[in-house]
């Protein structure tokens, strides 16, 4: 079994609940993760491999926005998830076109796929499939072309330049505390107590 969406917290409570009582202790989390969305490593990726636990990340594409299909300062129309609705959940376009990031990610990521004559939801999905703890991901292919497409992502080795390209652009930006310097510096202070 496993849980979906869990943070840090709720992974170790859970996992020391289960190792406490006898009870199986849970193997998978879903999280939403992706190259615009990378959050989880700053500390449920590491709960998950305290605890044993792989990852099987929902919306490794961004909800399309790394397919390439979204166009900056284009409302999105059609039959696409934002085309029929445009403030959708966490993919939501205005909030994202309106971030350079989210563009310098999709520039990226559209240049390795073209080097490599690979579809951007190759890379991707190339991308999320190589990081710690993953074991699979969750696919939402609308159609079989999609899903042939998005298969097509085994088959894919994305080189170690590639990877570096892809981890820079996307790296997460954690504000100082707890997850930036400021709090990486605290967590070498001795449990005991002191500096």
């Amino acid at each position: 079994y496993g849980f979906s969406n869990y943070v840090g917290w709720h992974i170790a409570k859970a996992s020391e609940i289960a190792k406490a009582r006898g009870y199986t202790r849970p193997v998978t989390l879903q999280p939403q993760y992706n190259l615009l969305v990378r959050d989880i490593e700053l500390e449920i990726v590491a709960a998950c491999q305290d605890a044993g636990m792989g990852l099987l990340p929902w919306s490794p594409l961004g909800g399309g926005w790394l397919t390439g299909k979204y166009k900056r300062d284009e409302m999105p129309i059609g039959a696409t998830r934002l085309g029929e609705n445009p403030n959708r959940g966490g993919e939501s376009y205005a909030p994202r076109n309106a971030l350079e990031r989210t563009w310098a990610i999709i520039g990226v990521v559209e240049k390795i796929a073209k080097a490599h004559g690979v579809s951007m939801a190759q890379v991707a999905l190339g991308w999320t499939a190589a990081q710690p703890a993953i074991t699979s991901v969750i696919l939402g292919a609308r159609t079989p072309e999609q899903l042939a497409d998005n298969l097509g992502a085994m088959k894919l080795k994305l080189s170690d330049d590639d990877m570096a390209r892809l981890n820079e652009v996307s790296a997460p930006q954690p504000f100082d505390y707890p997850y930036g310097k400021g709090g990486i510096n605290q967590r070498h202070r001795k449990i005991e107590g002191g500096r």
